[in-house]
């Protein structure tokens, strides 16, 4: 696929609608009032839905008319809630979509969204992430003795920030902890990332933890 994806914003808050459009620009997005409202061309086409998820007939991820849509290779679904809560989170990821939000994000956090998306990635929100990454570090426990060495391509640096950022630390914690600005923070994982063929920080806390 070459260019970006085309954005279908559906919902029935017209609030939303205007907000989501302000941030993406009308002319990439169109507008459905629900999963019944999805033309066969929009169905067809290679798109990211931003589905509101306080539709007058909240989304039921596993029932088989989403199932259906979800199971699309060419269409991504990002979950976007006025009300959001890790639990429903982790219930509409685990049930295939692409990406979780706060419905009303600021333009510079949805447009992050859509990005991740668009690399083929999953968009899970920093406090998900959190508890994902506190959760990785709990289960890896004991069983860290006999992994193989997973930095040794690293520096030194590279490895302190990489253990930080593996245990849940933010940017701004680790820069206060190593000494260092947040822009070199982001310099080291984006180095890290790099030399480990990763591209996230849950990946980079599997791997620390030896649990991949």
């Amino acid at each position: 696929m070459t260019g970006k994806r085309q954005l279908i914003l559906v919902s029935q808050d017209e609030g939303l609608i205007a907000h989501w459009q302000r941030v993406f620009g009308k002319s990439r997005s169109r507008v459905a009032n629900g999963l019944n409202d999805l033309s066969k061309r929009q169905r067809d086409a290679d798109a990211i839905l931003w589905v509101d998820d306080s539709l007058s007939s909240p989304p039921d991820w596993r029932s088989e008319e989403w199932q259906s849509l979800l199971s699309i290779p060419h269409v991504r679904v990002v979950a976007a809630s006025s009300n959001p809560g890790d639990d429903k989170a982790i219930e509409a990821l685990d049930a295939g979509c692409a990406g979780y939000c706060h419905a009303y994000a600021d333009a510079a956090t949805l447009r992050q969204v859509e990005q991740v998306i668009e690399a083929g990635q999953v968009w899970i929100g920093k406090n998900l992430m959190g508890r994902l990454l506190h959760g990785t570090s709990r289960i890896a426990g004991a069983a860290r003795g006999e992994i193989q060495d997973w930095g040794m391509t690293l520096s030194q640096r590279e490895r302190e920030v990489a253990i930080l950022a593996a245990n849940g630390a933010s940017n701004q914690a680790i820069a206060a902890d190593c000494g260092i600005s947040e822009r070199t923070v982001k310099a080291h994982l984006t180095s890290v990332f790099s030399k480990l063929n990763i591209t996230d920080r849950l990946q980079l806390a599997l791997r620390v933890h030896g649990i991949s």
